[in-house]
């Protein structure tokens, strides 16, 4: 692995045949229902899980060379991010970048990158690593109010001796986490998410994912209106708001189009349900539903130092719940970034 100062810049169903399609037949008489503009490779089941020629994608070991760490050692975490400083690939290892992206974009939507040898580095080397790896897929922008762009998930009774000497922002997570969008009602949300797994859990704790495409299939099949609801701006919480730059924003589409095509923007505990007309309920429900199916919910679980990739548009993440191990007192613990993909 090297460093440099310059930042450059699966195709096809996956899961069970016969997956429907996002419709785009008339809603009702005289109401033309809008294109979901999604790539094929983005459409997909539980059974994707069981299929990591996909989604997988081995490190170059040239990239997990920690000696040029060194260099960048005593820096602080906001100047590593702010620079220009990124892994240095050769053309071999160029082409590695390039499946990754690909499955981010055309794909399905999501990449797990094994691995980070995590036992043979110090928690410094480790962030650093995920830091300027990351920074290969996007701009990082801070993830809170405070300004932190390393979000370490971590219980807050983690022992003394992991305490970092540099300000992140701290989770509390073990119960089930349902699958959302990160920051989804924000002006903004982050394109791109990177979890580094640098500690399991000792039971539990399976990263689940569910393409936007299918839940809007399943949708559709109910009924093809649900979806052209679901455009319509939702109102929600604006206390739960993280950025201050977000506090005149108060309702919002839940399913999106830009110049990247189709996105969705979910975060159920968030939506002022009580404030919802009936057809943004019934709309709402319909996810609901779709989201409760197993069959399209796939689950990973990744293995310390794995580095999981989300394209944040288009794949909802969420956790199974999980139970840390108590002698000695360890627990669960993801690094979270977010590159901001294309801004």
């Amino acid at each position: 692995m090297g460093c440099r100062s310059a930042l450059p810049g699966c195709h096809g169903q996956h899961g069970r045949a016969g997956a429907s399609p996002v419709t785009s037949e008339p809603a009702t008489p005289g109401c033309v229902q809008r294109r979901v503009n999604f790539s094929t490779g983005a459409l997909w089941d539980a059974f994707i899980s069981v299929r990591p020629e996909v989604w997988r994608f081995e490190i170059p070991l040239p990239l997990l060379d920690p000696a040029p760490l060194a260099e960048v050692s005593a820096y602080d975490w906001a100047a590593i991010v702010r620079s220009d400083l990124v892994l240095d690939a050769e053309d071999a290892q160029a082409g590695f970048f390039a499946r990754v992206e690909q499955a981010l974009g055309q794909g399905p939507g999501f990449a797990l990158l094994s691995r980070i040898p995590v036992e043979t580095l110090s928690f410094r080397e480790a962030r650093l690593l995920h830091i300027i790896m990351a920074k290969r897929f996007g701009r990082l922008r801070p993830q809170d109010v405070s300004g932190s762009y390393l979000c370490d998930v971590v219980d807050p009774d983690m022992p003394g001796h992991m305490q970092s000497d540099e300000q992140v922002a701290l989770g509390r997570r073990w119960n089930d986490l349902p699958c959302h969008t990160d920051h989804a009602f924000g002006r903004d949300p982050p394109r791109r998410l990177a979890f580094l797994c640098f500690r399991a859990a000792e039971a539990g704790g399976a990263v689940r994912l569910a393409s936007a495409a299918t839940l809007l299939a399943r949708v559709a099949k109910m009924a093809p209106s649900l979806v052209e609801d679901l455009r319509r701006p939702v109102p929600f919480d604006v206390t739960r708001q993280i950025d201050p730059a977000d506090e005149a924003l108060d309702a919002v589409a839940i399913l999106d189009s830009d110049a990247d095509g189709t996105r969705l923007r979910y975060l159920y505990h968030q939506i002022a349900y009580a404030r919802l007309d009936p057809r943004q309920r019934a709309a709402v429900g319909a996810l609901e539903m779709a989201l409760a199916e197993p069959g399209l919910i796939a689950e990973l679980m990744p293995s310390p130092g794995d580095t999981l990739l989300i394209n944040n548009g288009i794949v909802l993440h969420g956790r199974g719940a999980y139970r840390n191990r108590q002698v000695p007192p360890t627990p669960r613990h993801p690094l979270q970034l977010a590159p901001a993909a294309w801004q």
